[in-house]
């Protein structure tokens, strides 16, 4: 039997991308891995993992975050790495990072795997050939100064790049914030998932919750599209749900009774929209996704989400063809719902996928 260990997030341990290993924990043993989560990376019981994986928002408070990052804690966090990488059997850096760029690279020469939830197809785009390359890439298309560049990968280092898991896999199920934490406990048969049919009366066209944005200092143009959407709603003749936040299960109720769901890239290509969209049975709208690869890999463009261009020019069109003809295309969301569904019931996917990415032996 070999030993899984789980350097976590402490505050997404519930419900969050550790999910999955906790709902999973007999598969995984099934297939002679024992997974065990820590939240203290001075834990002793550390030193001994086989497969020592570490999440990297647990170094949030320092290195990882680009705000407070250094030459001290990140001599530290190499410190680290390099005495783990001498007691683990095999480290495993998992960038939860949202995009599929990367800011970790600096690190990539002291692990031996660098997890992604989403990988560029075009790897080339990580090296050092490609220095200036923007961290989200669909950024390349703003001016100059909207981008945020990243260090690149050594070339010699490619290969340690894996894709993960997204987060579609984290826990959807509707929980009040105090009972968040039976996330990772409370069975899926006793609890499931609230899926509604894609085939009901949905007196709204679409829905989208948020506010335009400012960008400023940091932010570099993560708000393009959202603003570029919110913007668009004041020259559309749709019922929209739009505005600001709203509560939990206002939003839940208004996308389970809208026809269509936006889901444009933010912080990164990835949202829980896309699958809070697929539970609700609404159609999924949003940018080309065929620049990625990714675990589970739901987006097929026309068969489970409709596609729109990165600068969105297309999608005021789309939109009126799509509630013109929607009845016409339910049948893409319901294979998406279809194919979502699936995935989340499939252990055994999973912990191959596991198994692969970590460089099982």
């Amino acid at each position: 039997m070999k030993s899984l260990k789980i350097l976590d997030w402490p505050e997404k341990r519930f419900y969050g991308e550790s999910h999955p290993f906790h709902r999973w924990k007999n598969e995984f043993l099934a297939h002679g891995l024992k997974v065990e989560f820590y939240t203290n990376h001075l834990d002793k019981r550390l030193a001994d993992a086989d497969y020592l994986l570490l999440h990297s928002r647990y170094f949030a408070g320092g290195w990882q975050h680009l705000q407070t990052r250094n030459a001290q804690n990140e001599a530290e966090l190499i410190s680290y790495l390099q005495k783990m990488n001498t007691q683990a059997g095999r480290l495993i850096w998992f960038d939860s990072a949202d995009s599929s760029g990367s800011s970790d690279f600096p690190i990539i020469a002291y692990v031996d795997v660098f997890l992604k939830k989403q990988v560029l197809k075009d790897k080339k785009y990580y090296t050092a050939a490609n220095q200036g390359r923007n961290l989200r890439l669909w950024l390349d298309l703003l001016p100059k100064n909207a981008k945020t560049v990243f260090e690149p990968c050594p070339a010699n280092q490619i290969q340690k790049i894996k894709t993960g898991w997204n987060i579609g896999f984290n826990d959807y199920r509707f929980f009040g914030y105090k009972m968040s934490r039976l996330s990772n406990y409370l069975s899926y048969k006793v609890y499931p998932p609230r899926f509604s049919t894609v085939v009901k009366k949905r007196s709204l066209d679409l829905t989208f919750r948020g506010t335009i944005h400012q960008d400023q200092g940091q932010i570099k143009g993560i708000s393009d599209q959202r603003n570029y959407m919110l913007a668009l709603f004041t020259q559309l003749q749709l019922q929209i749900a739009s505005g600001c936040n709203v509560s939990k299960s206002r939003y839940w109720k208004e996308l389970r009774n809208s026809k269509i769901g936006l889901s444009p890239f933010g912080w990164g290509e990835i949202c829980y929209r896309d699958f809070e969209t697929f539970i609700s049975g609404a159609l999924l709208v949003k940018p080309l996704m065929n620049h990625l690869e990714t675990f589970p890999n739901l987006y097929q463009e026309n068969e489970t989400y409709i596609p729109v261009s990165w600068d969105l020019l297309d999608l005021e069109e789309k939109l009126d063809h799509l509630i013109t003809y929607y009845k016409a295309h339910q049948d893409i969301a319901a294979y998406g719902q279809e194919v979502y569904r699936k995935a989340i019931y499939d252990a055994e996917s999973f912990v191959q996928q596991i198994e692969q990415g970590i460089g099982k032996i």
